[in-house]
């Protein structure tokens, strides 16, 4: 399984879970921090000033505040000559100054025409603060951190033996039949666990998929054969008479009797076709593609002799590839006999090639854009109350081909003026 499975989005949960806790963590810090500075330092000066000022009424030689985080200044009758320049520039009683390349913390009060500045030196406070919050800090992401990493560990050795059953179960190849031998004994299983229930249902289950696998299969070679042969003695004898010489009804009965044992065939083929896959065997060597091609075009309009149809052949270059040339035929042939059964009597079929793309473009009845997109369903027929024979899975057939080929079909079509189908084969040599 790819990163991009269940651990990815696990990483991703814990990932995001990490950084939103360490975000609402650090703004928690900063947010005391503010608090710390607009708040209890705040209230501290607020106490501070009161303090001195009781007692100054009192005397008025009593000392101001000199500690070593606190200094304070009194000016009187706005004489700042005593006192720092700097604070003669505040103009709020709570703010930040720059004094002496630092900037404390200034807050001034005012009485009887007397102004007191206290300056708190926060430095040595914050310096306590940083250790005091950073320590916390780590010890609380560290007790987050920690359990959520094991819960992250945990949670990926749980989906550990979903993810081995996933990756068996990916590699097993129905038709190499190892549904039979499908097992998980590598697969680290914990007792007693769901996992351990799942498995044994996947292996039941494949057991039974394998017996209707092989059910199937039996029943395929043995409708191959039973049906084949009746339809192959019926199509020799019917050859046989059409030697004879027989009056015109009876040739058109033959004839027709011909032409339905053809339609079983292709029918039979059809189905067994779509009932299983087959692996694609490429040709030995490149074939000429173009030859091949008009050998098959020729062979399926032989079956349209009565409407007449005639072919136009427009090659641009010549293609040469290694391709599966039954595979490569049916497609042919499906393509061609739609664009006959749906073509008028005496009209033209066109078969294009250019690079890698091969043409067929008829002049029939054509189809509207619902039916085109309609074509590749199994049984479904664009007009099925016309006159055309047909059992609706000869495009099911053609595009199940092109995707085991790689190949790309395509479809275009109108109403009255025709259809055109285009099969690009990607994968060809231009030899000229």
């Amino acid at each position: 399984m790819k990163q991009s499975g269940i651990y990815k989005k696990l990483n991703k949960v814990f990932v995001i879970q990490l950084v939103f806790i360490s975000l609402v963590t650090i703004a928690s810090v900063f947010g005391a921090a503010k608090v710390v500075e607009n708040v209890l330092i705040k209230q501290a000066l607020i106490g501070e000033a009161e303090f001195f000022w009781n007692h100054y009424d009192k005397d008025p030689n009593f000392s101001l505040p000199k500690t070593m985080n606190l200094t304070g200044y009194m000016v009187e009758n706005k004489d700042y000559s005593k006192v720092p320049r700097a604070l003669k520039e505040i103009t709020e009683n709570y703010q930040r100054v720059n004094l002496n390349e630092k900037l404390p913390i200034a807050y001034f009060t005012e009485k009887d025409n007397k102004r007191l500045y206290l300056i708190f030196e926060e430095a040595q406070v914050s310096i306590l603060a940083l250790y005091f919050g950073i320590a916390p800090l780590i010890i609380v992401l560290l007790a987050i951190y920690l359990p959520a990493f094991y819960s992250y560990i945990q949670s990926k050795r749980a989906f550990s033996p979903i993810i081995q059953v996933i990756r068996k179960i990916e590699t097993v190849n129905v038709n190499n039949q190892e549904l039979e031998s499908l097992n998980f004994d590598e697969v680290s299983i914990p007792e007693n666990s769901e996992v351990e229930a799942l498995i044994d249902s996947f292996e039941n289950f494949s057991k039974r998929i394998s017996d209707f696998v092989k059910r199937e299969r039996n029943f395929s070679r043995y409708a191959s054969h039973e049906l084949r042969t009746p339809l192959t003695v019926l199509k020799g004898s019917i050859a046989l008479l059409q030697k004879q010489n027989f009056p015109e009804k009876q040739v058109k009965v033959l004839n027709r009797m011909d032409s339905m044992v053809m339609e079983m065939q292709h029918l039979i083929e059809s189905l067994l076709l779509l009932s299983r896959e087959q692996d694609i065997e490429l040709s030995q060597e490149p074939i000429i593609i173009n030859d091949f091609l008009k050998d098959i075009v020729n062979r399926a309009l032989f079956s349209f002799q009565e409407k007449n149809i005639q072919l136009k052949w427009q090659a641009d270059n010549l293609i040469q590839a290694k391709i599966p040339e039954q595979l490569f035929s049916i497609v042919i042939n499906n393509l061609v006999r739609n664009a006959c059964l749906y073509s008028e009597s005496d009209s033209e079929l066109k078969i294009a090639i250019a690079d890698s793309k091969i043409k067929i473009v008829d002049h029939g009845i054509g189809m509207n854009e619902e039916q085109l997109k309609e074509i590749f369903n199994p049984f479904y027929r664009a007009d099925e109350h016309s006159n055309v024979k047909g059992f609706g899975l000869g495009l099911s057939i053609v595009e199940w081909i092109c995707k085991q080929c790689e190949w790309e079909i395509s479809f275009s079509s109108k109403e009255h003026e025709g259809t055109t189908a285009i099969l690009d084969l990607k994968s060809v040599h231009n030899i000229s």
